[in-house]
């Protein structure tokens, strides 16, 4: 039969049996620790980096050009905007007087005008006829002022200065 005269909690073994009481303790009390006093943190002012200011004051400079080309482009799209509508209503005008001037051009006064002045049509054999279906080129022909005693010198030197250069 198992010894029950022993109980166990975990590894710790005690004894229902035995009435010990635990002796009590002197009355000591701990000792009193010093309260800390909280120490004056000096409240340093805050430095301001000359770094980042300078950074602010650039970024306010380009935010400044930033708008300033905004307002620069949006008064030259309104000036395009103008001259375009201007154009066209100058191309209008330019239509409505030209077809104005062509009404007025009198084709039978203006013949009747030139035979006053002994004018006539051209007959067939007064009209030339041009052929200008080839390339255009021009040729200008250069006359060459030395004597053959001249050329012959300098061909003979440009003979020899090649052949020294092949030589070489």
């Amino acid at each position: 039969m198992p010894d029950t005269r022993y109980n166990f909690n975990g590894s710790a073994a005690y004894d229902y049996r035995s009435n010990a009481v635990p002796q009590p303790r002197p009355g000591v009390l701990p000792e009193e620790k010093p309260l800390r006093k909280p120490k004056t943190v000096a409240h340093a002012r805050p430095v301001i980096a000359p770094l980042a200011v300078i950074g602010l004051v650039l970024t306010a400079v380009l935010l400044l050009m930033v708008v300033y080309s905004y307002v620069q482009l949006y008064e030259t799209s309104t000036q395009v905007g103008q001259l375009q509508s201007q154009l066209s209503q100058a191309q209008a005008d330019t239509a409505k007087l030209r077809s104005t001037y062509e009404s007025r051009i009198d084709l039978a006064r203006i013949e009747a005008r030139a035979k006053e002045l002994g004018m006539t049509l051209p007959s067939a054999r007064q009209t030339v006829y041009l052929n200008i279906a080839g390339a255009d080129h021009a040729e200008v022909l250069q006359v060459d002022q030395r004597s053959y005693l001249e050329k012959a010198f300098d061909a003979l030197t440009g003979s020899f200065s090649g052949m020294l250069e092949y030589f070489r």
